[in-house]
């Protein structure tokens, strides 16, 4: 860390130093001193995160000889420091007891979202501003993880824009993407059992998030691909620079930019809306800088909210938490149901899904009620091609698969259809909102025509 430090290119930014009582100050004093000779820029202050085991009675100022921010309570306070200090880099130099590994992903998630990046001995959160720009209005849709139902809501959002007379367009990133962007004019091109059937021939992956936008939304959709995510959703390779390039010569008056798994684009968006599942334990938000993602989003989606995936008291404590990070944030609570996007009465239904096998009695029940089918099997398995090809031998005799456009979709459940004769339809996952009085729609727009006001 001492040659990331000594780096040329600090020669313009400010450091602060972060200690704790539990060194004793001399100790915290001989190392800030160091820390300055190793850096080129110039020196902030000193946040003090607590702990009292060696601190002894002083004008902490004064002993130091620098300004002091004493934090009472992280949650609250660190942020405040931040925004005290300005610094572009704040290095650790507390340690347990007072700073654990979760509260040190916390004040990672503080840094990034202040745009400081933070630094410790052996670790660097470097903090990089969205490189990418655009001359139109534009939404990124993140999330805190897979299978969260980013691309379904993604879909649902252009649809509703769409309503209200706005031009859209989307951007799709993911690890299955094309080497180079590929552009679907989503209400053109008849995206059925032969078109993706052709793309998997030809080595696409057929159900990459970008085709199932274009199939659900039926708006012109530019695939691109990544690989890698960091903490704070940095992409080690992608095309979505080129990918942007296209979109800004589209007619299209709104980019929707969509995330992949709990990477983030690097487009300098407008609005950010996050996908969080409620069944995702808080520990594990907060163990890969799901905070930082939170703070930065100005609506936030909760999916899944319904038991047995998570009951009523574990979405209120969610909530809360989400709202002590984000007070301004919008909070709306989803689920999903499916959609056949063509008839299925009155068929036996083969159902191929990603979902999470504890609501299958709810989505059977849904499926049958609406739709009159008989679903005869249900397969939670389409993203484990050997348990999905097990499940179709296994199965009673049907006469449609049902699917969502996802994982095996294409080179298991389509090729089985095509080669047994069978129908297939595929599958939109719709949000239903149970927030009472939430109105997607309408805080929406409203966040759209705040942010042109701006």
């Amino acid at each position: 860390m001492k040659s990331l430090l000594q780096k040329k290119d600090n020669r313009d930014k400010r450091l602060a130093a972060l200690i704790d009582g539990e060194h004793y100050p001399e100790v915290s004093r001989d190392a800030i001193h160091l820390l300055k000779t190793y850096f080129p820029g110039s020196f902030s202050g000193i946040i003090f995160l607590g702990g009292t085991e060696k601190l002894i009675a002083c004008d902490m100022e004064k002993y130091f000889g620098d300004k002091v921010y004493i934090i009472d309570d992280i949650d609250s306070d660190f942020c405040r420091a931040l925004d005290f200090f300005k610094p572009d880099i704040a290095y650790d130099l507390s340690d347990e007891p007072v700073v654990d590994y979760k509260i040190r992903m916390k004040i990672a998630s503080f840094c990034m979202a202040s745009g400081c990046s933070y630094m410790g001995p052996d670790f660097l959160f470097s903090w990089e501003p969205r490189y990418i720009k655009s001359q139109k209005d534009t939404i990124a849709i993140i999330g805190t993880g897979k299978r969260i139902g980013k691309t379904a809501i993604s879909a649902y959002i252009a649809r509703l824009l769409i309503d209200e007379g706005i031009d859209v367009a989307t951007v799709a990133m993911g690890r299955g993407g094309p080497r180079e962007p590929k552009v679907i004019k989503g209400d053109e091109v008849k995206i059925d059992e032969k078109y993706l059937l052709r793309l998997n021939k030809n080595g696409y992956h057929a159900s990459s998030d970008y085709i199932e936008d274009a199939l659900l939304s039926r708006v012109t959709t530019i695939g691109c691909r990544r690989c890698g995510g960091g903490f704070a959703g940095k992409i080690f390779m992608t095309n979505l620079e080129e990918g942007m390039k296209i979109a800004e010569k589209l007619d299209s008056d709104l980019l929707i930019i969509e995330g992949s798994g709990a990477s983030i684009p690097q487009v300098d968006t407008d609005i950010t809306i996050c996908t969080i599942g409620a069944f995702q334990e808080w520990d594990s938000l907060i163990g890969y800088l799901g905070i930082y993602r939170i703070i930065m989003s100005d609506m936030i989606i909760l999916t899944m909210c319904e038991e047995p995936i998570a009951d009523l008291k574990k979405i209120d404590h969610l909530e809360s938490r989400i709202k002590k990070y984000n007070p301004g944030a919008i909070v709306i609570r989803t689920i999903f149901r499916p959609k056949p996007l063509s008839s299925i009465r009155g068929k036996k239904i083969f159902l191929g899904m990603t979902a999470i096998d504890s609501i299958e009695k709810n989505i059977i029940d849904y499926l049958e009620t609406e739709y009159g089918c008989s679903v005869v099997k249900a397969s939670f398995n389409l993203s484990r091609r050997e348990e999905l090809r097990k499940d179709l031998d296994s199965s009673p005799e049907f006469d449609l698969i049902l699917t969502e456009l996802k994982a095996a979709a294409v080179d298991v459940l389509t090729e089985y259809a095509s080669k047994k004769k069978k129908e297939i339809v595929y599958q939109d996952n719709i949000p239903i909102i149970t927030s009472n009085r939430a109105d997607l729609k309408g805080e929406l727009i409203k966040l759209i025509r705040r942010r042109k006001n701006k």
